[in-house]
């Protein structure tokens, strides 16, 4: 068993600087996407307002996908000196995981983002303030071109979210703490960078079952492909079945029949068994032998 880190603050900076890198980068993004789209004639300032005009659906998540795509390549660097100082110090390497036993994290994945999304259903529905608090977000999110919900919300999100917060943040928690108190930490501050408390919610559940993946197959690779998958059912359902000017959830937050309350809970319980299921075979069957 590798020894505990100190908690110091450079430890303690090393875990959560990675987030505000990302979040500093993102709005540098916005500003330079800012000036683009003013110079182009798509934005602009009356008495101090901001008039986005046609391009207010595709521009928050452009600037989230630009932010991305700016902070992945640091991300994935620090990542990898991190990997490689931890060799230096004696940190146990493991054997790559068989390919096709990562197509049981797809399954997982779906079932448990459902479960997770009834459990904020639920929420909403007990406690009614919470329930349009995903709304602004939702409208950003899909009103968006799906060309843009595709590459941001499936693709790049995914990959820079998992990076920081299970790759990194995670992981340097998880030495000086271990694995509860860093689950913990990891989830709420997952939650916290979501900004809106049903978002939050779904955010904080989703973390664990992204370092549960993460720590049975012991490669960054795991998460992010969970993250990939839950989102791409996400944006496929909304995309199939919403209006992109409509909230994903707002119609749906409310449970006011015993009918629908019925469904709502028989749709959790069915999705947690599912991804309880797929969850205990990548227990047994995923378990990688060190080098």
């Amino acid at each position: 068993m590798q020894r505990r880190e100190k908690v110091t603050f450079g430890h303690l900076w090393g875990a959560f600087y990675p987030a505000l890198m990302y979040l500093g980068i993102t709005v540098i993004a916005g500003i330079i996407l800012m000036f683009i789209a003013i110079s182009q004639g798509h934005v602009t300032i009356e008495n101090g307002n901001v008039n986005f005009g046609n391009i207010e659906s595709d521009f928050s998540l452009m600037m989230t996908f630009f932010g991305g795509i700016m902070s992945a390549p640091l991300l994935i660097l620090i990542k990898y000196l991190d990997v490689k100082k931890q060799r230096m110090l004696g940190a146990h390497t493991y054997k790559s995981v068989f390919f096709a036993k990562y197509l049981l994290i797809i399954p997982f994945a779906v079932s448990f983002m459902y479960a997770c999304n009834m459990v904020v259903t639920i929420v909403e529905a007990l406690i009614p303030s919470v329930a349009h608090s995903f709304d602004e977000t939702a409208k950003a999110i899909y009103g968006a071109d799906i060309g843009m919900q595709i590459a941001t919300a499936v693709i790049v999100g995914p990959i820079v979210e998992e990076l920081i917060f299970r790759g990194l943040m995670y992981i340097r928690l998880k030495r000086m703490f271990g694995a509860g108190v860093s689950a913990l930490v990891t989830g709420l501050m997952f939650g916290l960078f979501h900004m809106n408390i049903s978002q939050g919610i779904y955010a904080f559940l989703f973390s664990y079952g992204a370092i549960f993946v993460y720590e049975r197959y012991k490669n960054i690779c795991a998460p992010i492909l969970f993250h990939i998958a839950a989102n791409a059912i996400s944006v496929l359902v909304t995309f199939v079945y919403k209006d992109y000017n409509t909230s994903a959830r707002s119609n749906t937050s409310s449970l006011s029949t015993s009918s629908e309350w019925a469904g709502a809970l028989f749709v959790f319980v069915i999705s947690l068994v599912i991804s309880g299921l797929f969850a205990l075979c990548i227990y047994k069957w995923v378990n990688p032998k060190k080098k």
